[in-house]
């Protein structure tokens, strides 16, 4: 599990290592997204990322995080979308035996 290097102190109480992950995490998000970004979504994102990164460096996981959310998806013509679309559709329905028609 990561520890801060010195224990993170906030009005006088000391952070629990889940606490300072957190404020790490959401430091180095907002500071990377120059402040604008919704708290209560950043919230979200740091309670779906903290179980599956809680051994790293949080703000090494805030930078990886930032990179994800900063790609810009491709713009697709609707005739390229479709294509692609009917390309990834299997034949059959996976969640059961069906065949589609």
């Amino acid at each position: 599990m990561w520890k801060p290097a010195s224990p993170i102190v906030i009005a006088g109480r000391t952070l629990t290592d889940e606490e300072a992950w957190w404020h790490e995490f959401k430091n180095e998000l907002y500071e990377l997204s120059e402040g604008v970004v919704d708290r209560a979504w950043l919230t979200m994102v740091c309670r779906v990322v903290y179980p599956l990164a809680f051994e790293d460096d949080p703000r090494h996981i805030a930078r990886l995080a930032h990179a994800v959310f900063a790609l810009e998806r491709p713009k697709l013509s609707s005739a390229a979308h479709r294509g692609h679309v009917r390309g990834l559709q299997p034949s059959r329905c996976i969640y059961c035996r069906r065949t589609r028609r």
